[in-house]
């Protein structure tokens, strides 16, 4: 289909969509789902009289929760697909957050849009990676960094998410020669050598990227 063609059904779809209840456009997952055998977003993207997969999401906080309410359960997980979604979007809230604090006390930051990676003040590079948190089967928690070597930054910032991988727990700043692998698996406790490295904000970043202004070292 001509693309200008495509984006004008949509447009058509999406207009519809929004003077629909949620019950009616549950209704039609529903029947979608009893004629197909499964959903899925391509599914519900490719149907003609239902709303876009991303209306799903918008109307019930993700497409697991409305496949739920029409009785759809998969076997991929779900949660664990918008988890991930989620924490992508995470991310650069929390890089543009350190930038703008650094910037607040005098620092200066540079980020490289192809890889993320922060040069601070000249001086040193900082990666910023996200760790959710994962279950063993005895119900032990366990986070893994992972980080590219390629980059070889000087600082790596790991944020551990808390259980239901909704909210930061807390922050791992770590040199990266305390990281001689790009992985890392962190328990709930780790020892002195890594646990040292365990802060509850981003203070400790902001204290390296701080300028000293000369009159306060006289």
């Amino acid at each position: 289909m001509d693309r200008h063609l495509f984006d004008a059904a949509q447009a058509i779809i999406q207009n519809r969509s929004r003077r629909l209840s949620d019950e009616d456009i549950l209704e039609r997952l529903r029947s979608l789902y009893q004629a197909r055998g499964s959903l899925s977003g391509l599914i519900i993207d490719e149907a003609d009289d239902l709303p876009s997969s991303s209306t799903y999401r918008a109307r019930f906080g993700s497409l697991a929760r409305a496949y739920q309410l029409v009785g759809f359960t998969s076997d991929r997980d779900f949660r664990y697909i918008e988890i991930n979604r989620a924490l992508r979007a995470l991310h650069p809230e929390i890089v543009a957050s350190a930038i703008k604090q650094i910037a607040l006390i005098g620092g200066k930051v540079v980020q490289e849009e192809a890889t993320q990676l922060l040069t601070v003040n000249g001086e040193f590079t900082v990666s910023v990676c996200i760790a959710r948190c994962l279950a063993t089967a005895s119900g032990a928690l366990r986070w893994q960094i992972r980080f590219d070597t390629s980059l070889a930054p000087d600082v790596i910032v790991a944020l551990r998410m808390d259980p239901d991988n909704t909210e930061i727990l807390d922050y791992y700043i770590l040199p990266r020669a305390n990281l001689p692998t790009p992985q890392a698996r962190l328990g709930e406790h780790n020892g002195l050598a890594l646990d040292s490295f365990r802060f509850e904000s981003l203070d400790q970043l902001y204290e390296m990227a701080a300028r000293v202004n000369v009159d306060d070292v006289r």
